[in-house]
Order: C-alpha cells, then structure tokens, then sequence
C-alpha cells in the first residue's frame, strides 16, 4: 500500500517516522544528518515543552528521567487528532489512558492541571437558549434558579489531587470533589467540595429546580431528621459561592407573572 503512494508522499512519511522514533526508524536519503537533527531537536522540545508547561507537578512527581521517558513515547506512539499546540495538553490526557504502566493516581492529577486550561479559553458569556431570562445578582437563591458562571467545571477523583506533590504521593485512594472555575479577573480558581455541596451545585447544573428544591432532596436522600439544617447550610455554601463569582445570580424569566412554581 505504501509503494502505491507519490515518491513525495512516501518521503514525508519516513521523514516523520524518523522524528517520531529516531532510534527504530531510518533516517530518509538525502538529508545531511547535521539538519535532521535540527529538526528532531524543535519537534521533541516543542512538544516537550507544551506538555510540561501544562503539567508541572506530574512532572515533578515522576521525576525528569521517567518524564522526559514518557514524552517520548508520546511522541512515537500517539496519534493526534488536532495540530493546535493548545490541544496538545488534551492529546496527552488522552494517551495517558492507554498507559498500563503509570503510577495509579497520575492520570487524576494531570486532569486536574489540565482543567486548569481549559477552563481558561471557556467562554463567560451565559447562554439563555432555552427559555429567555435575567440574571438578579442579588435575587433570593433559595427560592429560585441559580446562575453559574460558565467558566467552571465540577471535578470528581479517586485521589487527592489537589494535595499531590513530590514530598506527599498518596498511597491509598480518597474520593475528592472539586470546582475550577474563572473569576472576574480571568484567575482560575480550585474550590474543595464536600459531598453534600458537590451533589448541591450538580443537581442544580442538571435540572431546573430551585435550589430549596435540591436542597430538599438531599435531605431526603440522606434522611436527615432535620431537613431544615441541610437547607440552611446549602444556603450558607451558596451565598458564599456567588461572593466567590462562581454563582452569578438568579434567573428572571420573562413569564415569571404566571409561573407559580418559580415564583413560589
């Protein structure tokens, strides 16, 4: 199939084989070894340095040797489906799970770095498609529907990960919530959640309830004798949450004048 391919085709294809895997790969005919090397040298480091920016305490945590190891075999084992530089980070994610032989919690950890990303170049605009509405700032967020910033993303892992570090590599599995989301000065900021505010802020993100609704709900779920304390804690982790800038506000819908059960 190969032989079937423009003599062009044919050398590029050896060309990037040889910068993918230097050491099994033949070098093509015809280029001065000298200038391949060039070339090895800007791919490899590009690359590198695109991961490890993205990563920095996975990378402290394995240690360079096994890292610099790592990124090598991305480079010659994986296939990417973007060419941005940016997306590079995910592409990485994405070969880390094919990996068998990584240190259990690494997977979780680089997720996290990588949210960090991501929630960067997240657009902060709130999008109103499914019924037109305003956002109160500071409408009554136990009776009514609550706006979340669009720049976060609730986070669930089997570690730690947030605690990760050289000097603290956990030994045993600990589930761990979080939120990431981007502030008004474009800062990425890590909230810790525990169960009860992680399910909170998923059910409200999931289904148009009111949060006194949610609240009820996981009162009842986790038969507590007073429902009432439940709803004033969550109450208490919202308010914070919109001093923080991850809650906006309430929404106003246009029809909220026949609508009882948002306006109760």
């Amino acid at each position: 199939m190969t032989n079937a391919l423009p003599s062009f085709q044919r050398y590029q294809q050896a060309f990037c084989a040889h910068l993918r895997d230097p050491m099994c790969k033949p070098q093509p005919e015809g280029v001065p070894t000298e200038r391949m090397a060039v070339y090895k040298e800007i791919v490899f480091n590009n690359l590198f340095e695109s991961v490890s920016a993205c990563f920095p305490v996975a990378q402290k945590v394995l240690g360079k040797r096994a890292w610099l190891k790592l990124t090598k075999t991305f480079l010659r084992e994986h296939s990417a489906s973007s060419p941005l530089f940016r997306e590079i980070p995910e592409e990485f994610l994405e070969f880390l799970a094919t990996q068998a032989d990584l240190p259990p919690y690494l997977v979780n950890l680089c997720h996290y770095e990588w949210v960090e990303l991501q929630v960067m170049f997240m657009s902060a605009t709130v999008d109103a498609n499914d019924e037109p509405y305003k956002i109160d700032t500071t409408g009554d967020l136990l009776t009514r529907q609550a706006v979340f910033t669009p720049a976060m993303q609730l986070l669930s892992y089997d570690y730690a990960v947030q605690k990760i570090a050289p000097r603290h590599i956990p030994k045993e599995k600990c589930s761990t919530h979080l939120l990431v989301y981007r502030n008004t000065d474009d800062i990425v900021k890590f909230i810790e959640l525990n169960a009860v505010t992680y399910k909170l802020i998923e059910l409200l993100q999931q289904e148009a309830m009111t949060s006194e609704h949610a609240l009820t709900m996981i009162a009842s779920e986790l038969k507590h004798p007073q429902p009432e304390i439940i709803i004033q804690f969550g109450l208490e982790m919202l308010e914070q949450l919109r001093s923080q800038g991850v809650i906006l506000g309430i929404k106003i819908f246009t029809y909220d004048h026949q609508s009882p059960s948002i306006c109760n």
